[in-house]
């Protein structure tokens, strides 16, 4: 049975499950490009959102919780944090590539996935991370195949498939696939 917004909001207001420590992926990934503008789907407290704005980046980020996004506003007043219910269906308020960078992060919604791809730019990288176990979790290959048309940086999976991939320029067909970092 999915976790309700109402839930979510209620862990949030007792600070449960609240990590700070950005996800190592979304690091590594974002060590290696200029910062730019960022789009943090699912951003819960903000743990993402949080350390690329100390990294230079101008930072939105997006979570259906409205307690999840206080805190965010509360940690760092400079991030364009919104609230928006990410299943709707509804696009996201974003003109196409408007981008550098976009991260969804242990949310696993498909739709999301067309939509980061809309608004990234050419060049720019989605960084993704979903389990491969549980209730909520994603088919082996399905990360790399939702994103073979781009030049795929970084892809392994595990218990947990993680993917870093950039938009390429042209229509050119993108690389093979990379199993390491880099």
């Amino acid at each position: 049975m999915p976790v309700r917004l109402d839930e979510w909001n209620a862990r949030y207001r007792a600070r449960e499950e609240i990590d700070a420590d950005p996800a190592p992926l979304l690091v590594h990934a974002a060590e290696t490009l200029a910062p730019g503008r960022a789009l943090d789907l699912a951003c819960g407290a903000g743990r993402n959102a949080l350390w690329l704005a100390r990294a230079g980046w101008v930072v939105v980020a997006i979570d259906g919780a409205v307690e999840a996004v206080r805190i965010v506003h509360e940690h760092d007043a400079a991030i364009d944090a919104r609230v928006m219910d990410l299943e709707t269906g509804e696009a996201l308020p974003f003109e196409d590539e408007s981008f550098d960078l976009v991260c969804i992060l242990f949310y696993l919604h498909r739709p999301l996935f067309a939509e980061a791809r809309r608004v990234v730019k050419r060049g720019g990288v989605i960084v993704s991370a979903a389990k491969m176990r549980g209730t909520y979790r994603i088919a082996p290959g399905e990360l790399a195949r939702s994103f073979a048309d781009y030049e795929v940086l970084f892809v392994s999976e595990g218990e947990i498939a993680e993917i870093v991939a950039r938009k390429l320029w042209s229509a050119e067909a993108a690389p093979p696939l990379s199993n390491g970092r880099g």
